[in-house]
């Protein structure tokens, strides 16, 4: 009794250490597959960070909102910020609530800097991962695009239940890989 007790008990760490990294990668392909597309212009963002990695670090522009009235929001607290696509084509929070909204294309996201007027959002698409040894030129030619005098970086996004995957990474209109195959 106490073997199958054991077996059963081994067997389902077993299943459960399948199952979490499956739901992860089925609910990663279906935001790609089934999700809406939004295109998120980015802003500069501070010098690459060695200590975080093989990744572009993005920081998109729309990332504030005014303030819902009457609902005093927290550091770190999870909202779903509403989106929209403006008449240049890209992403914009039209605003913020603290429900899941039912029909309408949204993002979760966390409140990084309440105010009384305006909230600042973590949105969940701030780094692109690529290929090891093509991420430290990607930064440089991302950081080339992104000065102030010069912004045509922006990220295309699909977003599926309040989840978003990031699926290119764009500067100048090419994406960052073709860029820096031609720079080879």
């Amino acid at each position: 009794m106490r073997k199958k007790l054991i077996i059963g008990f081994f067997v389902s760490v077993v299943m459960i250490q399948i199952a979490v990294p499956v739901s992860m990668i089925v609910k990663r392909e279906a935001a790609l597959k089934h999700g809406m597309v939004f295109r998120f212009e980015t802003q500069p963002i501070d010098p690459y960070d060695a200590f975080r990695g093989r990744y572009v670090a993005l920081r998109v522009r729309v990332n504030s909102v005014p303030a819902p009235q009457g609902v005093k929001l927290r550091y770190g607290q999870r909202v779903y910020a509403q989106l929209f696509t403006d008449k240049n084509g890209f992403a914009q929070v039209s605003q913020i609530t603290m429900h899941k909204p039912e029909s309408s294309d949204y993002l979760t996201a966390t409140v990084s800097s309440p105010a009384r007027n305006i909230v600042w959002l973590d949105l969940p698409i701030d780094r692109y991962y690529m290929q090891e040894n093509a991420a430290p030129r990607a930064e440089e030619i991302y950081r080339q695009h992104s000065r102030r005098n010069a912004q045509d970086a922006y990220v295309v996004v699909r977003v599926k239940d309040g989840f978003a995957v990031i699926e290119g990474l764009y500067v100048g209109g090419q994406r960052i890989e073709d860029l820096i195959r031609e720079a080879r």
